[in-house]
């Protein structure tokens, strides 16, 4: 668009006052897509200018040499988009998508009143496949196991405890470890070799690295984090070419970031009351049709008991653009509305709700085509919680002071969404996490988060037999990071005031010594670090599994010790911790009954806690951190062998392409854009 003579005048004006000044040039000039980033062809995603200094702004935009229109803010005038933070330029162009596999080069200019930044953006389209030469059928179903911060070495230990060893052979091997495609994925973010579970998950499902604590979105400057330039989701494709439908299954709260970042756009993983409301307002774009997990806090109005809704975590009036460029519908604007009651309108658009164990087995009978369940304000409680309930119904627990007495088990849920999600004949993509393995390794809980690697793999088998039963389908079990440098350090063992005396120490023995929480002098040797055997004198510990699949206790003679290479400050005993650490995703109304009740909010607090020995932390803070180690994935597939794809070392972006690839092999003229 051309400038009108009297702007032209003025921003001609403004740039020869700041000739002399080619040091101010505007700041921070940026382009989006990043350099490097890489699309599967025709996959949609939106290009951003921008920029801090002083205004009037303009920008211009090419792909490739030829000039592209921004959608809002107008090429090469003042007019910017008019959603960008105060102090910032910004131009958009939303919903770009490109056919032609290859490198492509995007290039921008930014101006300002000082002067002109140009920068530039290569990126490549990586081909769907499926020419001469690729014979494969695409994969009807997709499903991922997203392990949360599960590393090597909770696999493991779910291995030990589950089966055991004898003589140096594990007696059994978890579901996971019988699939036939094993690799390693490294799982870096776009700023950072931590990455925290947003990108950490979103990577898997856009094939684009993000900024921590953002998802489906590129970082800018915003005046709302729902407003950053956006990248489709592996749903969202799949659904829009091939009509799939898109299934989210967590034991975590449902707004948290590993469900989040399979269809909702943010820059901010924590804006509870917009997330979810996306989830509802944008399903047409993903074909969501089921969503199970914990998080019912988000879809109460605000008031009732147990709410966590808020203007302050909402967004509204998405842009007419971006509404224009996704397909989305003009109720998809969003509204800062606290008050909505959200499980109705779920149940409006013909969702078929759950609270509990009980009512999702109710639901199921009426073979429901969408399914919401809910099973916790929270985040859900861990399987051993879960297990305990069900072994004494009657006898008070941990899942009743959090108001959920009745949960379903992650396979429970895997097995209700496989049922629902296989009535489309055209496929489903299925996400399902345990999530509780990096909640728990945070909080330095190693039996609990064993019990979740357990209560993994039995939803992994559930998949399995499934995809035996229904054909072209892919399974993979990987993780979004490892969290707390969780390492098998031996087994506790007997000991007395000359040290190590052999394998099989009692936990009784154990929970009998006096506190060594004042022990703080290294020539001093705590009683419950002498119990620690290493190398010969771990020996080969064993569980007896309870008939529901779960250790009878996790006190054995014996146990398997866990430390931790990347720890806050804690007490140790070794020993089962009666109380969790309070999820710090509840509503305030539950936390401030279960701080009345004797639950601590970190580990180190914990009562039970200070009869141990203190182990200071590596690391700032009271929990343990995630780390930068590569993590295992596991795949199979029935109906071709798109499981190899997966066997070596692989960047977690790879991952995207590789499970697209699975599902639209010999599709390509049709998905091309």
């Amino acid at each position: 668009m051309r400038i009108p003579r009297i702007l032209r005048s003025t921003f001609t004006a403004l740039l020869l006052l700041a000739a002399g000044a080619a040091s101010a040039l505007p700041a921070g000039v940026s382009l989006v897509p990043p350099d490097g980033a890489r699309f599967l062809e025709g996959q949609r995603f939106d290009v951003r200018v921008e920029g801090k200094g002083t205004g009037p702004y303009a920008a211009s935009l090419t792909l490739d040499g030829r000039p592209l229109a921004f959608t809002s803010g107008e090429q090469n005038s003042l007019t910017t988009d008019g959603i960008t933070a105060a102090g910032w330029g910004g131009f958009n162009r939303r919903g770009q998508a490109i056919g032609a596999p290859g490198l492509h080069t995007l290039a921008a200019t930014f101006t300002d009143a000082t002067g002109t930044v140009t920068v530039t953006s290569r990126i490549q389209v990586v081909g769907i496949g499926g020419g001469r030469g690729d014979d494969r059928r695409a994969a009807r179903n997709l499903i991922v196991f997203l392990g949360d911060g599960m590393g090597v070495a909770h696999r493991t230990a779910a291995r030990l405890v589950k089966y055991g060893v004898t003589g140096g052979d594990p007696l059994g091997r978890l579901e996971m470890d019988g699939f036939p495609g094993t690799g390693l994925v490294s799982t870096h973010s776009l700023n950072s070799i931590v990455t925290d579970s947003a990108p950490g998950m979103a990577c898997y499902s856009t094939g684009s690295h993000a900024n921590n604590n953002q998802e489906g979105v590129y970082p800018a400057h915003t005046l709302s984090p729902f407003l950053q330039p956006r990248v489709e989701y592996m749903g969202e494709y799949l659904h829009r070419v091939k009509g799939t439908s898109l299934g989210i299954v967590t034991t975590a709260d449902v707004e948290d970031a590993t469900p989040a970042a399979n269809m909702v756009h943010t820059g901010n993983r924590n804006a509870g009351t917009g997330i979810v409301d996306q989830y509802l307002d944008e399903r047409g774009n993903s074909g969501l049709a089921v969503l199970l997990g914990g998080g019912r806090r988000w879809f109460l109005p605000a008031g009732q008991f147990g709410s966590s809704r808020s203007a302050s975590t909402d967004y509204a009036g998405l842009p007419a653009d971006l509404l224009a460029a996704w397909g989305l519908p003009a109720q998809a604007t969003g509204a800062a509305d606290p008050s909505r009651d959200l499980i109705a309108g779920f149940q409006a658009a013909g969702f078929s709700y759950a609270d509990s164990a009980t009512t999702l087995r109710g639901a199921l009978a009426a073979r429901p085509d969408r399914l919401l369940g809910l099973f916790g304000y929270g985040n859900m409680n861990v399987a051993l919680d879960k297990v305990a309930k069900r072994r004494a119904p009657s006898a008070p627990g941990v899942v009743d002071d959090y108001h959920a007495p009745d949960q379903p088990m992650l396979d429970e849920m895997t097995e209700a969404a496989l049922q629902v999600l296989s009535r489309n004949r055209h496929g489903f993509v299925l996400m399902v996490e345990g999530a509780h393995i990096d909640k728990q390794s945070h909080l330095m809980d190693p039996d609990r988060a064993i019990g979740e690697v357990i209560e993994l793999d039995n939803a992994v088998g559930v998949a399995r037999r499934f995809a035996d039963r229904a054909g072209d389908t892919v399974v993979v079990v990987l993780a979004d990071h490892e969290c707390s440098g969780f390492s098998l350090i031996g087994a506790l063992n007997a000991f007395d005031s000359r040290g190590l005396t052999g394998p099989g120490g009692s936990a009784a023995a154990t929970a009998a010594l006096p506190s060594d929480a004042a022990v703080l002098d290294p020539a001093q040797i705590p009683g419950r670090q002498r119990a620690v055997g290493t190398y010969d004198a771990a020996g080969f510990p064993r569980y007896t599994m309870a008939s529901d699949g779960y250790p009878a206790t996790m006190d054995v003679d014996g146990k398997v010790l866990v430390g931790y290479g990347a720890a806050g400050d804690r007490y140790e005993t070794w020993l089962w911790k009666p109380l969790p650490v309070t999820d710090s995703l509840l509503p305030s109304d539950i936390k401030a009954e279960m701080a009345a009740k004797g639950y601590r909010r970190e580990p180190i607090q914990r009562l039970s806690d200070t009869s141990g020995f203190f182990v200071r932390g590596n690391v700032t803070g009271l929990q343990a951190v995630h780390t930068a180690a590569d993590i295992p994935v596991s795949a199979y597939s029935t109906g071709s062998e798109a499981w190899r794809d997966f066997v070596g070392v692989q960047t977690n972006t790879d991952v995207f392409f590789k499970l697209m690839r699975a599902a639209l092999a010999g599709d390509r003229e049709r998905h091309r854009d």
